[in-house]
């Protein structure tokens, strides 16, 4: 009998420790199979391509986990198996959660689901996310126009007492007192007339157009009467120098601000600019054409920096006004061009002509450096021309003229940044090939060949993301590859000329408006 009570007991002792231990095995996989998820997740792209940024916390620490990360592409249009990255869980780095930079093998839209991974294979539930890679041909030229006008105003404009633009970034003592010159002005004026185009129909619309009367003051106080005639002086006030082609600029913003604006004020003076050009700028000195400069010593030089863009100015003033003096003038600053500083056999064009000492009404000299503004003026004259006459020789010319200048300013190159090859900008003076690249865009608005507004499109986006866009927020004044990392300078010191930077937020705003005309 007593060892029937002794077995019994014994086997009650081990059916409860059995019991025991069922139970906690329950209550620890139990507790494995509670394993909380990560909360909180973010995929994010960073400004590089083929990235992802995970972020996740997770609510509890668990040792012994392995944090999986896994992604796949879904956009396409096949199913794609998932890869795995598995992170230890028990890294201090990633205790309380993580900031995981993922690498894809390729641009485009993953799915990204992060599980947490118990030591006997338990899981947590999964939490995903989608995100799009960052891609460099999806930026915005917009985006980059307006950030790169944004630095420009903060800091070039409205810097000393006068509400006008700073000739340099970081200021620096220069002539006068730091106010750039009526070129520089023109420079700043041009990014912003071009930023009040690209801007329309955007958010930044408003802010842009609650500029307009504090940048027409600005470029109006250089408007400065002397020795009887008023017209922009290179500095505000009597009895500085004055030039024939720092008022055409003017004179060509003023006419786009109108077209964009139809504010009368703009028309009156952009016509005001084309009396003064054509009343006291043209003369039969070398045969016709516009002076470069009337005050303090007159130039007795005709220059193509003057007359391409006063046929221009003419051009677009028909256009407004269909009155025919205007087109009369675009024909005769077209025909000279084309007699004296036209050059057949590359269908580019020389700088400037003096007169003969003996006879002034003829050309004595011609200086036959090459200059990539020099040539564009008339490539937008020629395309200008065409769309008022219908006249095919004007389009066959600026196909030439495109084409000339396409292979002297441009240079085969290939981008690590956007992994393409096409025809860079070459390195050069910023202003001169932006005020050429209005002929491209010109002559891009009568063929739609595309072929070189996606090589400056190329240059300018490479720019962005290159070494060629400095940590300021400003871009090289000269070699826009960024291979030579130069840091514009004139005296040796790290400076930023407005004059330059107002053209490349020229060139990035006239791309913003080519590019929504693309969509």
């Amino acid at each position: 009998m007593e060892k029937i009570i002794g077995i019994l007991i014994v086997l009650f002792v081990v059916g409860t420790t059995m019991q025991s231990c069922s139970e906690d095995s329950k209550e620890e996989e139990n507790f494995l199979q509670k394993i909380d998820p990560v909360e909180q997740l973010e995929v994010l792209n960073t400004n590089r391509e083929k990235e992802l940024v995970v972020n996740f916390v997770r609510k509890t620490y668990v040792k012994d986990l392995q944090i999986e990360i896994a992604y796949r592409r879904i956009d396409t249009g096949k199913t794609q198996e998932w890869s795995i990255v598995l992170l230890n869980g028990n890294d201090v780095k990633y205790k309380n959660g993580a900031n995981y930079l993922l690498q894809v093998p390729s641009e485009g839209t993953y799915e990204v689901a992060v599980t947490l991974v118990g030591v006997n294979g338990l899981r947590s539930e999964s939490k995903s996310q989608e995100a799009a890679t960052f891609e460099y041909a999806q930026m915005k030229m917009f985006d980059c126009a307006h950030t790169l006008m944004t630095k420009v105003i903060e800091y070039y404009y409205h810097k000393g007492p006068r509400t006008c633009w700073q000739t340099w970034y970081p200021k620096a003592d220069g002539y006068w007192d730091g106010d750039a010159l009526v070129w520089g002005q023109g420079s700043g004026l041009s990014a912003f007339v071009a930023m009040r185009e690209a801007s329309l129909g955007t958010g930044q619309e408003r802010h842009y157009e609650s500029l307009d009367n504090d940048m027409f003051s600005g470029i109006q106080a250089f408007w400065i009467a002397d020795r009887g005639r008023t017209a922009y002086s290179v500095y505000p006030a009597a009895g500085n120098e004055r030039f024939y082609d720092d008022n055409v600029w003017i004179g060509l913003d003023m006419a786009e601000w109108y077209i964009i604006t139809r504010d009368k004020r703009y028309l009156t003076q952009a016509e005001a600019v084309w009396n003064y050009l054509a009343q006291y700028g043209w003369d039969e000195t070398c045969g016709g054409g516009v002076h470069w400069r009337e005050l303090n010593e007159p130039s007795r030089s005709k220059n193509t920096c003057s007359t391409a863009p006063t046929g221009v100015l003419s051009c677009i003033l028909y256009q407004l006004t269909n009155k025919q003096i205007y087109l009369d003038k675009a024909k005769e600053c077209f025909n000279w061009l084309q007699t004296y500083m036209y050059d057949p056999s590359d269908h580019l064009y020389y700088d400037n002509a003096s007169p003969k000492d003996d006879d002034p009404t003829q050309v004595g000299n011609i200086e036959k450096n090459k200059y990539s503004y020099n040539s564009g003026q008339p490539l937008q004259l020629a395309c200008l021309l065409y769309k008022i006459t219908q006249e095919n020789s004007y389009l066959n010319l600026a196909k030439q003229i495109a084409e000339a200048c396409h292979n002297k300013w441009f240079k085969q190159f290939h981008s690590d940044i956007l992994k393409r090859d096409f025809k860079v900008l070459s390195p050069g003076h910023a202003w001169f090939n932006t005020i050429m690249c209005r002929g491209f865009f010109e002559l891009y608005s009568i063929d739609k060949n595309s072929l070189y507004l996606e090589d400056i499109h190329s240059t300018m986006l490479h720019a962005w993301f290159g070494k060629a866009h400095h940590n300021n927020g400003l871009i090289n004044n000269e070699d826009l590859s960024g291979l030579s990392g130069d840091i514009p300078t004139e005296d040796g010191g790290n400076k930023w000329q407005i004059l330059h930077q107002g053209a490349l937020v020229e060139l990035y705003a006239r791309l913003a408006v080519w590019e929504k005309k693309q969509n």
